[in-house]
């Protein structure tokens, strides 16, 4: 009985009764086990009572005016399908029970009211809602950690752990809702050596000092500040009209102030530099803001604006698409030599200088100039050489053309590729006789050593040699001559507009002389007219190439006739 009483003493009651003699009797014993008994006359009254307070139980009569306890009962569960409900019935009022058990009603007290009774009714009741309030408590201590939960989830989704900051993924969010974005990325120069020379505890220290400094710095401001990665932070502001001007004097105003920064640990002060990329573009902030970051870096600067004329994001999808149609091309046998034409003043072909082309997805032709200065910093140029090299001494062996190859310094380092060029030439009589290997006049100068040894080789077996794109970087005439070339091909820049440029004319003309007195031969590039033929006919030059004469040739036919030089 005593648990009764207190569980029920907790409870709000709405007590439902017409007969006012009934009401006044079972009150009196309902006190014995409730503080706060709401009571009603009938069920309009009861409804209005529930819908202005909140109960935990509800004891009703059945047969009343204006509104009956079933009828009430059906707007109640309209709002609260769970209030507990015990109904009063006489033993006549058993009609009703079907219509209170379908509106889950949950006991049933008989009249008159006996004290036994409504305690075992009651007991059972007070289980059911103690129950409800357990469950109803753990719900909500569910809902308060599920809200704790999702806050601290947001906060490690948006904020950064150590600065406190707003994170890179809060920044790409918020980037996306704003019309005209300024981005500023500023990163700590050199911070790797702050961890490596005092730890990475002071590491994160000056990254915590420079985030505060950060946020002080833009606290008047509608700039919004985060932490990107390690050492690299964003400013974002929104803005209607754009002043680039504005930008760089903040900017200006800034490291001026940074310059007073200083992180205080033991006996020393660090103090830290950085760099600044911006960017006003509309479209693709982010990626405008780091390409002025990367060529600030680049060009030593302390910051810079986008701006098209830096961005090199074209040149770089053009010379990955490069490298995979060179990749391409290599898989598929699509790589293959030819040859042009080089004239003596009579304008008869002497000798072919074997180039190469290749063929990209669409089956399209890429000359030289397109690829390989390209393909030379990668790692295909050995393949790409050695395909067509091999193919052009075929073609050295069964003709009596002499053909003119093109050597580089990724060549002359490649020692398996040389072994069987030497091997070709030591099982093939006198066929170096009519080879010709030409070496870019920028390689001999820079590789010295390594030149002098390659040709000192080859010019065993009777071959050639040539200083090509002569003239290009006016390298040291001293070792060109240690070299003893047999040609010197000048460098087509010099030679394309000779004939309205009178400064080519003369340097050209100095060349020719130059090396006939060494009793070196001149080959002049770049050939496209006649006008530049005569002009270089009168100062003597010795061999001819250009498309003048004729474009690259797929195929030479075998044993042709031409002068041996």
């Amino acid at each position: 009985m005593k648990d009764v009483i207190k569980i029920s003493k907790t409870l709000k009651l709405l007590y439902v009764e017409d007969d006012e003699k009934a009401r006044t009797s079972t009150l009196e014993m309902l006190e014995n086990f409730f503080n706060d008994i709401s009571i009603a006359v009938d069920g309009q009254e009861a409804l209005e009572l529930f819908n202005k307070n909140k109960f935990d139980l509800i004891i009703s009569d059945i047969n009343m005016p204006r509104l009956n306890g079933i009828d009430m009962l059906k707007e109640i569960r309209k709002v609260d399908e769970k209030i507990p409900v015990l109904i009063f019935s006489a033993h006549n009022e058993v009609k009703y029970f079907i219509e209170t058990i379908k509106l889950g009603v949950d006991g049933y007290i008989l009249k008159p009211l006996e004290l036994s009774q409504f305690v075992l009714v009651i007991r059972k009741l007070l289980e059911k809602i103690t129950l409800q309030r357990e469950s109803q408590k753990y719900q909500e201590y569910l809902e308060k950690e599920v809200q704790k939960r999702t806050k601290e989830l947001q906060t490690k989704l948006h904020c950064d752990s150590l600065t406190g900051l707003l994170n890179r993924y809060s920044f790409f969010q918020d980037i996306k809702n704003i019309d005209i974005p300024i981005v500023f990325i500023v990163d700590i120069d050199r911070f790797k050596i702050i961890n490596e020379i005092f730890t990475t505890e002071v590491g994160s220290l000056v990254l915590k000092e420079f985030a505060n400094f950060l946020l002080n710095f833009t606290k008047d401001s509608t700039c919004q500040v985060y932490r990107l990665s390690s050492d690299e932070f964003i400013v974002l502001d929104r803005v209607k009209h754009i002043n680039p001007q504005k930008y760089e004097k903040d900017i200006e105003i800034f490291l001026k102030k940074l310059k007073h920064f200083k992180v205080e640990v033991e006996n020393d002060s660090i103090y830290i530099d950085v760099t600044i990329g911006f960017s006003t573009s509309q479209h693709n902030a982010f990626e405008s803001a780091k390409i002025a970051l990367d060529f600030a870096k680049k060009n030593n600067k302390t910051y810079a604006m986008y701006s098209k004329a830096i961005d090199k994001r074209k040149d770089e999808k053009d010379a990955l698409a490069l490298k995979q149609a060179i990749k391409s091309a290599i898989d598929n046998n699509r790589v293959f030599p030819v040859y042009q034409p080089i004239v003596d003043k009579l304008g008869k072909i002497v000798k072919y200088e074997m180039l190469m082309l290749i063929e990209d997805f669409s089956g399209e032709i890429i000359i030289p100039c397109d690829f390989l200065e390209f393909a030379v910093k990668t790692k295909h140029y050995n393949e790409l050489s050695s395909t067509v090299v091999f193919e052009a001494l075929h073609l050295l062996d069964t003709s009596e053309n002499i053909f003119s190859f093109n050597f580089r310094y990724s060549d002359m380092k490649n020692s398996t590729f040389l072994n069987e060029i030497e091997a070709f030439f030591r099982n093939s009589k006198d066929l170096g006789s009519r080879a010709v290997f030409e070496i870019v006049e920028s390689e001999c100068k820079e590789n010295y050593d390594d030149v002098k040894k390659f040709v000192k080789r080859f010019r065993a077996y009777g071959i050639k040699i040539a200083i090509d794109n002569f003239g290009s970087g006016f390298s040291d005439f001293k070792h060109i001559l240690e070299i003893e070339p047999d040609y010197l091909k000048i460098n087509g820049d010099l030679t394309k507009n000779i004939e309205t440029d009178n400064n080519s004319y003369i340097l050209v003309k100095a060349i020719v002389q130059f090396s006939h007195d060494l009793g070196v031969k001149v080959i002049a590039e770049h050939v496209h007219n006649e006008q530049i033929f005569n002009l270089l006919k009168e100062i003597d030059v010795d061999e001819y190439q250009g498309f003048y004469f004729s474009e690259p040739l797929q195929t030479i036919e075998k044993k042709e006739e031409v002068d041996d030089n």
